[in-house]
């Protein structure tokens, strides 16, 4: 069955009280800690993001809060989303399998994939990660779930039985190792910073 990104699941997943499991306060604390890492790790003020299944863009407004001056750029595959946010927004259309055909202004200080990757399938996660890896020019912030992390919220084509161990060997291959909580770096970032201020180098 394919998922329909339309107006009714935007309503029920982020406005319906009944249904929606991001409050304003955890997606604040969520933006506080992205921001955080990524100037920890680059030593100074972002000043680009770009945000990977944006939906409808609720990213950009607490960044903008933190970082005023900041450059946001969302990337969101529902059509609904993008022709009803688009423009106030600064959302494109498009996914994690196209980002190389959108003409990105990259690499992004800042790169947001937030609640995607586990509802890739496993061959669309590797391949996506590789597409994603080549704008992150700082840090990627990727909050990613397993079956056993007690997952509530929408649960169609949710990988459940996905191990963690399948994650990291995805972020591994394309070139991206862990600093913190669902915080990667590429590479090249890592080898500058102190041995225990990042995940083991790949074996």
């Amino acid at each position: 069955m394919t998922k329909h990104y339309d107006r009714a699941y935007f309503d029920r997943w982020y406005r319906d009280p009944r249904h929606r499991t991001l409050r304003a306060a955890d997606l604040r604390r969520d933006v506080q800690l992205a921001v955080s890492l990524t100037e920890w790790v680059l030593q100074r003020p972002i000043r680009t993001v770009l945000d990977v299944g944006a939906g409808e863009g609720r990213w950009r407004a607490p960044l903008r809060a933190l970082r005023p001056r900041i450059r946001y750029i969302g990337v969101e595959p529902s059509a609904w989303a993008v022709r009803r946010w688009g423009a106030r927004r600064e959302l494109r259309h498009g996914d994690l399998g196209t980002l190389h055909q959108l003409g990105l202004p990259g690499p992004f200080d800042l790169v947001v994939c937030a609640d995607v990757l586990h509802y890739l399938s496993t061959a669309r996660l590797g391949e996506g990660l590789q597409r994603l890896a080549p704008f992150v020019g700082g840090l990627a912030f990727c909050p990613t779930f397993t079956g056993r992390d007690g997952v509530v919220g929408d649960l169609e084509a949710f990988q459940g039985r996905r191990r963690q161990a399948t994650y990291r060997r995805a972020f591994a291959g394309a070139g991206l190792r862990q600093v913190g909580p669902h915080a990667w770096v590429p590479r090249d970032v890592a080898e500058g910073l102190a041995e225990l201020e990042s995940g083991p180098p790949d074996r």
